[in-house]
């Protein structure tokens, strides 16, 4: 009787660990390359509603208030206090304008929802800490353009309103380097005041 030679297969268990393994490998290169931080599902719904606050703002990249019509598209992304607020500031500005030279500076100088004056150009959700009905997130700002590179921390306040996440206020705590007061609400009023 002839003997024929053994072939070694790998068995099931050994198959199905490196088929793990193989998936386990895609997913994380996944989550590297997609920037995941890893939030819960809350914070991930934070997170969220500041990174399309905050692309729609890089992509507008206009200083000080923004106009009304730009004022409708951060609506959904904002509490009703502080869209209140906006409009207010946007109207206040609007009526001091009619009151003085077309050529007067604007109200609210410089990027109105960070802490650098000239604004990000870059951002990123670092963390959040959550209750209830309220949210703190730090975001992570550059800005990189013509040679100049700065890099700060912001405070997002969020509040729960409708069961959806939306922006209550700024802490703008970046590096002694805001050009506003410390919270954006405050700055906010401030405006709505000086343009009485």
């Amino acid at each position: 009787m002839t003997r024929l030679p053994r072939l070694n297969f790998p068995s099931i268990h050994t198959r199905r660990r490196s088929r793990l393994l193989a998936g386990a490998s895609t997913l994380a290169a996944a989550l590297v390359l997609g920037g995941c931080n890893n939030f819960s599902g809350e914070e991930q719904r934070q997170a969220d509603v500041i990174g399309a606050f905050y692309k729609l703002h890089i992509k507008t990249n206009a200083p000080g208030l923004p106009p009304a019509d730009e004022l409708k598209q951060y609506q959904p992304l904002v509490s009703q206090a502080l869209y209140a607020l906006l409009v207010q500031a946007e109207a206040a500005d609007a009526r001091y304008h009619t009151m003085v030279d077309k050529q007067a500076p604007p109200i609210i100088e410089g990027d109105l929802f960070t802490s650098l004056y000239e604004g990000a150009t870059s951002f990123s959700v670092k963390s959040c800490d959550t209750d209830d009905r309220r949210a703190s997130c730090q975001v992570a700002f550059q800005y990189k353009k013509d040679g100049a590179e700065e890099a700060w921390s912001d405070k997002i306040l969020l509040v729960r309103e409708d069961n959806h996440w939306r922006i209550d206020d700024i802490e703008f705590t970046g590096n002694d380097q805001s050009s506003q007061r410390e919270y954006l609400s405050d700055t906010l009023a401030d405006a709505i005041k000086e343009a009485e």
